[in-house]
């Protein structure tokens, strides 16, 4: 049996599309754990984990894919998004202070100190005027007065339960980005010089890793690319994705989620 032979027709077609040498650069556990040991056994089993990895989340995203139901609408400084509707956190009374921002963006990266600032004056948002967010980054999805949240702290200081419960129903394939990466070993920080894979809440993605709760979900190249176009958070070839996710991160269509946003609150997170 050869090593393609182990997908489904499906998933055989999706691997084509990726480049050889990105495949033989990834170096990316599924885990975040990140080999250094350089020897070719580790690329090959670095390999095989993210191609199954990718194999599940196209399987697996046929039967559970419940779509992307409408935003709950309002005044952009309550639901926290700049177009004024939100996807994520949709129960406003209950989650008054974080939100989830549907939308796309084109301006790379997500990593901020302390803040990452909008940079089109929040023209942007699912249903506004500027859907795929041309020109704008993933803060111009929060409204003004709240900012994309940084990181796991910053979520836990504006969730009442201090974590990503109910971000969305189970099943949809949403995911709300905050503004971090992390280390080649997985452990998520806000520093702009740590940037390997996505990390949020929402449905759609792998399991978070220990290190970076209360977040619940994250993406790495592979993730983005079963989206089909959705995200793009680079190819894997050589360092263009593989621990630089975070830093290359764009969105080039209003589906399958946007920025998690907090508000500020003067006491609530660290300046």
């Amino acid at each position: 049996m050869t090593e393609s032979s182990c997908y489904s027709p499906r998933v055989r077609a999706w691997l084509l599309l990726l480049p050889p040498a990105g495949l033989a650069a990834c170096r990316v556990l599924s885990s975040g754990v990140y080999e250094q040991d350089g020897g070719a056994s580790a690329v090959d089993a670095a390999l095989a984990y993210d191609l199954a990895v990718a194999a599940e989340v196209l399987d697996a995203s046929l039967p559970i894919d419940v779509g992307e139901p409408p935003g709950v609408a309002g005044r952009p400084a309550i639901v926290g998004c700049a177009d004024g509707t939100r996807e994520g956190f949709r129960d406003v009374a209950n989650w008054p202070d974080i939100a989830g921002c549907a939308g796309g963006f084109d301006q790379p990266g997500v990593v901020g100190t302390p803040d990452l600032p909008p940079v089109c004056n929040r023209i942007a948002g699912d249903t506004s005027t500027n859907p795929n967010g041309l020109g704008c980054n993933a803060a111009d999805l929060c409204a003004p007065q709240w900012h994309i949240c940084r990181d796991g702290v910053d979520v836990a200081a504006h969730s009442p339960t201090g974590d990503c419960e109910s971000c969305v129903p189970a099943g949809e394939p949403r995911f709300f980005l905050v503004a971090s990466g992390a280390s080649s070993m997985g452990i998520c920080s806000p520093e702009a010089n740590e940037t390997n894979d996505l990390h949020g809440c929402g449905g759609l993605g792998e399991p978070e890793t220990p290190w970076c709760a209360p977040l619940s979900r994250r993406m790495d190249f592979s993730d983005c690319l079963a989206t089909a176009g959705a995200w793009w958070c680079g190819d894997g070839s050589g360092t263009n994705g593989n621990l630089d996710e975070a830093l290359l991160v764009t969105k080039p269509k209003p589906d399958m989620g946007g920025a998690l946003c907090c508000k500020d609150l003067p006491d609530a997170h660290p300046g």
